[in-house]
């Protein structure tokens, strides 16, 4: 059930209608009532898988709370929990990975022939919705959720349909205190319908339309031009970012029109000037996750600034792998964690001066292009990793077609369209970068919304309702 398609609209309306009209003791359950709905339409058999999940965790998070009443100690509960939801996303997801691995490693036939007997299909949302049921574990244990949790806002926080399939993870402090006060004003109203309609313009006009111009590159890298390859690699940065903060656009959107606010998940990307900003504005849910469970239990910035950057690198490793079960995404973070580490010995070593200072003209600009081509070049892994066991040939072709210069080969189809699609994802980069257009907006508002809602359907009836599933739905 995509969000920009007609059983959604109509399973939202139909919440909508109801939600607000039955007292707040209602609500919660008709919630639940729609997200089961919403899942079951994906996956109706995992429907039930999931439910299970959430109703072990709801018991051992019920049992380290008895636990921590009484005194008694609870780190095996904890381990055991973490453990358990550890193997049933590694079973899911990384059952034929590790198989084809140990086969490429060992030469042994039985790793292919155990693979080979088994048909394995991965749980919709497995990825997200194990870090979040994760997170709560272990907030109990530090004591940031001092209070028990009710069966039925336990499950609300997991199943919560707008962020269900691809985030944002949400934390249970930021939305736990919502749940038996949802409100809703005028203000909040028309800025749910604006993110809607952006987040659909961003997925349906943006991201749809990129993905099968540059596709063939990724078939046969080989036979295109740089220039076509250079320009592919920048417009999949573009798709892959319109299409999942379009994903959660309209997620937010869909979250306020019910009276909650829950997380950004991008702010202006494409405009950091270090890795390290980018990754502050870049799927930030995920990125604040690996650094609260992963990277600071590493043991974070202390000690040298080696041993950060260590714990840095393994963070980034282990938060591609989580993207998908593939080498090319454990490269894909391997690279990314390269240039941060770069990045820390460059500007942050004690004593040494930033390589450009900001006093420089011009060397903002600078910074961003630099740090907008490098980050866009680590998609190369990201989009081959679909090819499977060839996706480490796809991206040395690419890399190879840019670095070579080469101007003798094909030029990819309708490669003019790209920069214009291009500086449409970095205009909402913009917009989300910095208030000013909203703010200039704001008292115009009540003309705009129902402009740009005619506007948005026009140009879904030019596009289409866009068939294509979000990319973060594989996750």
């Amino acid at each position: 059930m995509l969000f920009n398609s007609i059983p959604y609209l109509l399973l939202f309306a139909f919440t909508y209608l109801i939600y607000w009209n039955i007292p707040q003791k209602g609500r919660k359950p008709l919630l639940v009532i729609s997200s089961l709905i919403f899942y079951a339409y994906f996956s109706f058999p995992f429907l039930f898988h999931f439910l299970l999940v959430i109703l072990v965790n709801y018991g051992f998070s019920e049992w380290i709370f008895r636990k921590k009443d009484k005194g008694e100690k609870y780190s095996h509960l904890l381990f055991s929990i973490v453990a358990l939801n550890l193997i049933n996303l590694g079973f899911f997801k990384y059952f034929y990975f590790i198989t084809g691995s140990l086969f490429s490693l060992t030469g042994y036939p039985s790793f292919k022939e155990i693979a080979g007997s088994w048909s394995i299909f991965l749980p919709l949302a497995i990825s997200f919705y194990t870090f979040q049921i994760i997170a709560v574990q272990v907030d109990i244990h530090r004591g940031i959720i001092e209070k028990r949790m009710s069966a039925l806002d336990y499950f609300l926080f997991i199943l919560f349909f707008p962020q269900l399939i691809a985030g944002p993870i949400m934390r249970s402090q930021d939305f736990l205190p919502q749940l038996d006060h949802p409100t809703i004003d005028s203000d909040r109203m028309k800025k749910g319908l604006f993110l809607i309609i952006g987040g659909l313009f961003k997925k349906v006009i943006i991201a749809e339309n990129i993905a099968p111009i540059i596709s063939p590159i990724y078939m046969d890298p080989a036979k295109f031009d740089s220039f076509s390859i250079f320009f592919s690699v920048l417009a999949f940065a573009v798709q892959v970012y319109c299409d999942f903060s379009g994903y959660t656009d309209m997620a937010r959107g869909s979250a306020n029109l019910l009276g909650y606010e829950i997380p950004e998940n991008f702010q202006g990307p494409f405009f950091s000037q270090s890795f390290r900003e980018l990754w502050s504005r870049w799927h930030i849910t995920l990125s604040s996750w690996l650094r609260d469970y992963i990277y600071i239990p590493l043991g974070g910035s202390k000690g040298s600034i080696f041993r950060s950057n260590v714990n840095s690198f393994i963070t980034m490793c282990l938060g591609g792998l989580w993207h998908g079960a593939n080498w090319a995404f454990v490269l894909w973070g391997a690279y990314l964690g390269a240039l941060i580490w770069i990045e820390r010995s460059l500007y942050l070593g004690r004593g040494k001066k930033k390589l450009l200072p900001d006093s420089m003209p011009l060397v903002g600009i600078f910074r961003t292009v630099v740090i907008f081509i490098a980050f866009s070049f680590s998609g190369v892994f990201f989009r081959a990793a679909a090819r499977g066991e060839e996706s480490m040939n796809v991206a040395f072709e690419i890399f190879k077609g840019v670095l070579t210069f080469r101007n003798t080969g094909e030029t990819l189809s309708r490669v003019d369209e790209l920069p214009t699609f291009i500086a449409l994802g970095l205009m909402f980069n913009w917009f989300q970068h910095s208030n000013l257009v909203y703010e200039k907006l704001k008292p115009y508002q009540n003309i705009l919304l129902p402009f740009l809602s005619v506007v948005i359907l026009l140009l879904l009836g030019i596009f289409g309702d866009g068939g294509q599933d979000f990319i973060y739905f594989q996750f």
